[in-house]
C-alpha cells in the first residue's frame, strides 16, 4: 500500500497502489492527498477485515445506470422512475455517459461541469439537485457492487435548492368557496354526484391532509368511523405507496364524514373495495385525467376567485396540493401539537418546523378553536354572504389583516375591514336586506 503524488497540466494527482486477493497490482487516482489517504485507509481496514478489496473498472457512467436500472430501478415509485428518467435523458445521455466511473472518482469536476451544463439551459437549483440525487444512487449501487471505493457524489457542494413557495394555508372560508363553486358548476353530469365528487377532492386535502394522489388513491373501506387510513396514492395512473413509503391514519373530522357519507349515499352505497374518488370510467385515475381536471375544473374556479374585488393574486398562483396546508393550519390553531400534525400529514418533524415555521409563528398565541367550529363558521358564512363581501372578507383575512381583525379572529369570528363588523352583524344585514 502506498500513495504517491504526480505533476499534470491540471496540477498535482495523488495515486494510490495496493494489491488485490490475487496478488495482481491495482492503483486509482485521486485529485487531493485527503482523498488519497482517505482510500488508503479504507483498503487497509477491508484488508484487516478480510473484506473484498475495491477493484478497478472501466466501466462507463452509461453501463453502470443501464445496469442500476435492471436491478434496482424498478423498486422506485412510479412518479420518481419517470422523474429519474427525465432527468437522465435530459442532462446525462449522449454527454456524459460514455465517461467511465473512475474518471468521476478521480475528478469530481466533472460534476460541476454537468451542473455548470445545466444551469446554462435554465435549470434551477432544484433541478440541479434532482441530477445529483439520481447520479448519486448510480454511483452508491457502484460502491455496493465493488466497481468503484466510493461515492464521489457526497464530496459535491450542493445547490441551494431552498423551496421558493412558502406554504400558503387556505382558511376554511376559501376551502368552502372553491368547494361550494365546484358543486354549482355546470357538467354534463345532471345528478350532480361529479361535482360532488371535485368538493370532496378538496375536503380530503383540506380537512383530511392527503396529498393529491392519496385523495385519488382513497377506497371506502378506508374511510372508518373516526380516522382515515392513508397506505396507498396514484401515480401515473397506477396505485402504489404514498410519497414517504409509510402508512398513516388522520382524523375525520365530522364535517369531511359528512360530506363523504353524503357522497357515498349518492354513489348507491359502494363497496368498501371501490374508490371514493374514481375516474370516469371507475378506475383510478390517469396523469392526464388529473391535468385536465387541474386546468378545466381547479383552474377555471381559483381564476373566478383570483379574480374578485378586491383580487387575489396569491390565489391565481395555487395549486390544489396547497390544500394540504390548510389541514396543517386547521390543526395548528386546534391546539394539536406540531409534531402530532406532522404524523398525520405524513410528514417528517423536520418539514413541519421548516416547511410551516412561519405558519407556527402566526398562531402563536391564538385563541384555540376546534378544527370543526373553524370549519361550521367558515360554511355559515359562505351560506349566508353574497360573493363581494366575501370577497372582502378573503381579503382582509389573507393580505391586511389589522388589529380589529386579528380581535375577531381570535374571537372566533371573520372581520370585514370596510363595515368592521362581525360576520355576525354582517350577517344580520344580509338577511335584513333579503327580507326587504
Amino acid at each position: 500500500m502506498s500513495v504517491d503524488s504526480y505533476k499534470t497540466k491540471d496540477g498535482t494527482r495523488f495515486r494510490v497502489r495496493w494489491r488485490n486477493g490475487l496478488g495482481e497490482p491495482k492503483s486509482a487516482i485521486f485529485n487531493s492527498r485527503r482523498e488519497a489517504t482517505a482510500f488508503d485507509v479504507d483498503v487497509k481496514a477491508r484488508k484487516q477485515r478480510g473484506e473484498a478489496l475495491p477493484t478497478t473498472t472501466r466501466e462507463t457512467l452509461g453501463a453502470a445506470w443501464e445496469e442500476f436500472w435492471k436491478l434496482r430501478g424498478y423498486r422506485l415509485a412510479p412518479q420518481t422512475q419517470l422523474s429519474y428518467k427525465q432527468q437522465w435523458s435530459a442532462n446525462i445521455k449522449g454527454k456524459y455517459d460514455d465517461y467511465e466511473l473512475r474518471a468521476f472518482v478521480s475528478d469530481p469536476s466533472l460534476f460541476d461541469v454537468i451542473l455548470a451544463s445545466m444551469e446554462k439551459r435554465g435549470a434551477g437549483p432544484a433541478s440541479q439537485l434532482k441530477m445529483l440525487t439520481v447520479l448519486s444512487s448510480v454511483f452508491s449501487a457502484a460502491v455496493e457492487w465493488k466497481r468503484i471505493p466510493l461515492n464521489p457524489v457526497a464530496q459535491v457542494k450542493k445547490p441551494n435548492a431552498t423551496p421558493k413557495r412558502m406554504a400558503h394555508p387556505f382558511p376554511p372560508m376559501v376551502v368552502e368557496r372553491i368547494a361550494l363553486r365546484m358543486r354549482r358548476r355546470k357538467t354534463k353530469d345532471k345528478s350532480g354526484i361529479r361535482a360532488l365528487a371535485d368538493a370532496c377532492f378538496i375536503f380530503l386535502m383540506s380537512y383530511g391532509g392527503l396529498r393529491p394522489g392519496e385523495a385519488l388513491a382513497l377506497t371506502w373501506g378506508d374511510v372508518g368511523q373516526r380516522t382515515l387510513t392513508i397506505d396507498k396514492a396514484i401515480a401515473l395512473g397506477e396505485s402504489g405507496p404514498t410519497k414517504t413509503q409509510t402508512n398513516r391514519t388522520a382524523p375525520l373530522i365530522a364535517p369531511l364524514a359528512d360530506n363523504l357519507a353524503e357522497l357515498r349515499k349518492a354513489r348507491g352505497n359502494p363497496g368498501d373495495d371501490e374508490l371514493v374518488i374514481p375516474s370516469m370510467n371507475g378506475g383510478p385515475w390517469t396523469q392526464s385525467q388529473y391535468n385536465n381536471w387541474r386546468r378545466r375544473v381547479w383552474g377555471k374556479v381559483k381564476k373566478a376567485l383570483a379574480e374578485g374585488d378586491p383580487p387575489q393574486p396569491w390565489l391565481a398562483k395555487a395549486i390544489p396540493y396547497d390544500c394540504r396546508h390548510s389541514f396543517v393550519s386547521l390543526q395548528l390553531r386546534a391546539g394539536a401539537s406540531p409534531l402530532e400534525v406532522a404524523r398525520w400529514a405524513g410528514h417528517k418533524p423536520k418539514v413541519m418546523y421548516d416547511f410551516y415555521a412561519h405558519v407556527i409563528d402566526e398562531l402563536e398565541g391564538e385563541p384555540r378553536l376546534s378544527a370543526v367550529e373553524q370549519i361550521e363558521r367558515a360554511r355559515k358564512a359562505v351560506n349566508a354572504l353574497e360573493a363581494p363581501t366575501l370577497d372582502k372578507l378573503m381579503d382582509d383575512l389573507m393580505v391586511r389583516p389589522t388589529a380589529a381583525a386579528q380581535e375577531a379572529s381570535a374571537a372566533g369570528l371573520f372581520f370585514d375591514p370596510d363595515t368592521e363588523a362581525t360576520i355576525a352583524e354582517v350577517e344580520a344585514l344580509a338577511a335584513k336586506q333579503k327580507g326587504a
